[in-house]
């Protein structure tokens, strides 16, 4: 059965393994990834491989290190499919082109992948040469080409589910959430999507390091202002062990995805997961995130479908 098939099966549990590609000048770190994503195949069903260019100067505060080139994804999502027989699903930024149909073409055609996520604009305050993401997806469908389209979704962002039901008008079949740190938004978000057929995935990273959260927060990640001493400090004052920050940050990604499942509406959208692995230091702690995880969320899907 094809990922796009996967994604519209209500029985089914999805997951989604995101992992940025390797900096593209350095051909040991490639390798590396490839033989690592071996393991990583047995436990997601798909390799989510973010496009990360060079942030505009829009972006809330100062880079912290210089921009580092990337292997491109659909480049390294091919090898994987044909190395590992795994699933790929690649990010695009649309924005960026006036005609975005010649990439989606060639993708397809040349480098065998069939799911992408649609991303939009960084700042509004920019002029972009290309279509929002809405405009993209009425292009990809009008020239019918076999692609399962995704995007991205921010759960605090208003009116959230009106964006949603807009853009899967248009053709997208799946969205990925921003990392959840807080059952709330997203808990009312899904609530609001009743009666969506497509998949929402919840995206969650592990937290070891107070750098962590300093680097989600740069992405622009919705963190509440308490995180740093709930997950990082002992008795609100000392540094707790990356083991006690991990499992903390476990835990916290377990309530909310069973706060999830708890509060489905009626007729509610599917549920996907997404684990992300944002830096090299927190290679184990994403595995034991997408381990554990991806066992309870199994558990929630096939529950509910017995149901």
């Amino acid at each position: 059965m094809s990922l796009g098939a996967k994604l519209l099966n209500p029985s089914l549990p999805v997951v989604f393994f995101e992992v940025v590609p390797p900096a593209a000048n350095k051909p040991e770190a490639v390798e590396a990834m490839v033989a690592e994503m071996g393991r990583v195949r047995l436990l997601a069903d798909a390799i989510n491989l973010p496009e990360i260019r060079d942030e505009s100067p829009s972006r809330g505060g100062a880079r912290t290190s210089a921009f580092v080139p990337r292997v491109e994804p659909r480049t390294l999502g091919a090898r994987l499919r044909r190395e590992l027989g795994v699933e790929v699903v690649v990010n695009r930024a649309v924005v960026y082109e006036p005609d975005p149909l010649p990439w989606f073409r060639e993708t397809h055609a040349a480098y065998g992948i069939a799911d992408v996520v649609l991303v939009g604009r960084e700042s509004s305050r920019i002029a972009y040469p290309g279509p929002s993401v809405t405009d993209a997806a009425e292009q990809v469908r009008a020239a019918q080409l076999p692609i399962s389209l995704g995007g991205i979704t921010i759960p605090s962002r208003v009116r959230e589910a009106e964006r949603i039901r807009r853009k899967h008008a248009a053709g997208l079949t799946f969205f990925t959430t921003q990392i959840l740190f807080d059952p709330n938004d997203i808990v009312w978000l899904i609530q609001r999507l009743n009666g969506l057929e497509a998949r929402i995935f919840l995206s969650f990273a592990p937290v070891s390091h107070p750098r962590d959260l300093e680097f989600l927060r740069w992405l622009g990640a919705d963190i509440p202002p308490d995180l740093d001493r709930f997950l990082l400090l002992d008795d609100g004052r000392r540094l707790a062990p990356p083991e006690r920050c991990l499992e903390r940050s476990l835990d916290l990604a377990q309530r909310i995805l069973m706060e999830v499942f708890d509060n489905l509406p009626p007729d509610p959208p599917l549920i996907g997961l997404n684990v992300e692995h944002i830096n090299r230091r927190n290679w184990a702690p994403a595995m034991a995130m997408l381990e554990r995880l991806g066992n309870l969320y199994a558990d929630l899907v096939l529950a509910r479908a017995r149901v």
